[in-house]
């Protein structure tokens, strides 16, 4: 991981979020550099493949949830790119598995 969670200008959820990786899925993604000026929303990339991306959000989620958009370079058929209203437990086994770490 490529920053210090809890110094980031993000809603305290994601902080939370960043703070749970496990080693493998810290080495394995980055926060984007220019993630923006949102607060609620968390842009990772894949440490060596830069268009491999999750958008974990808080917008129209319910509390204690998260929702994730998954950006692929080569999407497959069948794929789910997005997920709504997951427990955090179920952001990381997905993130995890994006990003293969």
């Amino acid at each position: 991981m490529n920053a210090n969670a809890w110094a980031l200008p993000k809603d305290r959820a994601l902080r939370r979020l960043l703070v749970a990786f496990n080693e493998a899925l810290g080495e394995a993604c980055d926060i984007e550099p220019d993630a923006g000026t949102d607060p609620a929303i968390l842009t990772l990339r894949h440490a060596e493949l830069e268009s491999l991306r999750a958008h974990v959000f808080l917008h129209g989620q319910r509390p204690g949830t998260y929702g994730v958009y998954y950006e692929y370079p080569n999407p497959l058929p069948d794929t789910p790119a997005s997920a709504e209203n997951l427990p955090l437990a179920h952001v990381l086994a997905g993130l995890r598995m994006h990003f293969d770490a």
